[in-house]
């Protein structure tokens, strides 16, 4: 099973660097693999437009489509809540997850 490179690590897409201790900076997810990407499941299909993207995509809290699945991220907790279907995660910087 070869490792993949920086050019593909992201299901295909360019990762911007590894993972170091499973954190990417802002704006990347560190994915399955430990790269750091603009999605932690899939490839983007691009920026969210309003805020918005096509059926099965959810639009991340870094502006980007990423396919909608466990561990998807929507944006910041608000009070401690999130919409149906997500939870609050625990950490700094608390963000929305499908769940």
């Amino acid at each position: 099973h070869p490792q993949p490179d920086l050019k593909t690590a992201c299901d295909g897409e360019e990762a911007v660097a590894a993972c170091m201790n499973g954190l990417c900076g802002q704006g990347f997810f560190c994915n399955h693999r430990k790269f750091c990407c603009r999605c932690p499941i899939g490839k983007s299909l691009g920026n969210c437009i309003n805020g918005l993207c096509p059926t099965g995509y959810v639009c991340n809290s870094n502006n980007f489509c990423c396919a909608a699945g466990a561990g998807s991220v929507i944006g910041p907790c608000v009070n401690g809540k999130c919409p149906e279907g997500y939870e609050c995660g625990a950490g700094v910087g608390i963000k929305c997850f499908i769940t």
